[in-house]
């Protein structure tokens, strides 16, 4: 495979994708309109800044030397060779450039909110693995995914379609959050051990194996409990289909608590990426025929 292409980690790009595509709907459902270009152009930031994050995550976990052989995770391309770290250092910002540049629509039609969402948002994809202080190091893995993935992407592009705030799209956010939060969390739980041993402090690492399978699956399941608070808030019962994905991931759930770690549990991190794939678009179409 490309080395690019591994770099870029396509599997994680469902958790970008996943909330554009909520807000937009959530969107539809207030005014019943739509502006294609805002959407196809909030997609596309989205997803770079997934990738520019996964580029920062693989060139500084290479050179600080946390990526190595025990590693159970995809292959990274700093820690390997596949790329030198100079040309993963230049991937990453080309393509935080080229998020700018295409958010600077984005910041024009939607104004101080967005501006502040949108360099927040480009900041934060450097600043979970990179800088003095990264994120993802001091056990503030799942609260990053949670409010950058969750809230704040599904408001942010429910305000870019609307021109007004929408409690509607926090709370159905929070949902998306939650899952992106597990994401993190059964990543955290995958490399537990090798974190352990090299001193990076995760939620994981700070609590005891069974803690961290069992912080997990509450994550995941939080998450089954927002349809209904949508619910409540549309009147309309079509929300609850969003249920459903969760129930098709049931082996997931049942190999995140009780399987072995080890390679198996990158298959559980891309099903996870799945469900909230699927958890989004569920809940949209329940809101269209709301």
């Amino acid at each position: 495979m490309n080395p690019w292409i591994l770099a870029a980690r396509p599997k994680t790009l469902f958790a970008s994708a996943g909330p554009v595509l909520l807000g937009t709907a959530i969107a539809f459902y207030t005014t019943k309109s739509l502006s294609a270009l805002a959407f196809i152009t909030t997609l596309l930031c989205a997803v770079l800044m997934q990738v520019m994050s996964n580029l920062v995550n693989d060139y500084y976990d290479g050179i600080r030397g946390l990526d190595d052989e025990k590693r159970l995770g995809p292959t990274r391309v700093t820690s390997t060779g596949l790329l030198t770290p100079e040309k993963v250092k230049k991937g990453f910002l080309l393509v935080a450039i080229v998020a700018f540049i295409l958010g600077l629509y984005l910041m024009y039609i939607g104004g101080l909110p967005i501006i502040i969402i949108g360099l927040l948002s480009l900041f934060f994809a450097w600043a979970y693995t990179g800088g003095p202080f990264p994120l993802s190091h001091f056990a503030l893995g799942e609260v990053a995914a949670f409010t950058f993935f969750g809230p704040v992407a599904v408001w942010g592009t429910t305000f870019l379609q609307t021109g007004s705030s929408s409690k509607l799209a926090l709370i159905a956010g929070s949902g998306v959050g939650l899952i992106s939060a597990t994401i993190m969390a059964i990543n955290n739980l995958r490399d537990r051990k090798s974190d352990s041993e090299k001193g990076k402090i995760t939620v994981a690492t700070l609590l005891s194996e069974k803690g961290a399978r069992a912080f997990t699956l509450t994550l995941c399941l939080l998450s089954t409990f927002i349809p209904f608070i949508v619910m409540n808030e549309t009147h309309s019962s079509y929300v609850l289909v969003a249920l459903i994905p969760f129930y098709l991931m049931g082996k997931t759930w049942i190999h995140v608590a009780r399987a072995p770690i080890d390679e198996r549990m990158n298959m559980m991190l891309a099903n996870t990426g799945k469900y909230l794939f699927l958890y989004s678009v569920a809940m949209g179409i329940g809101l269209y025929f709301s």
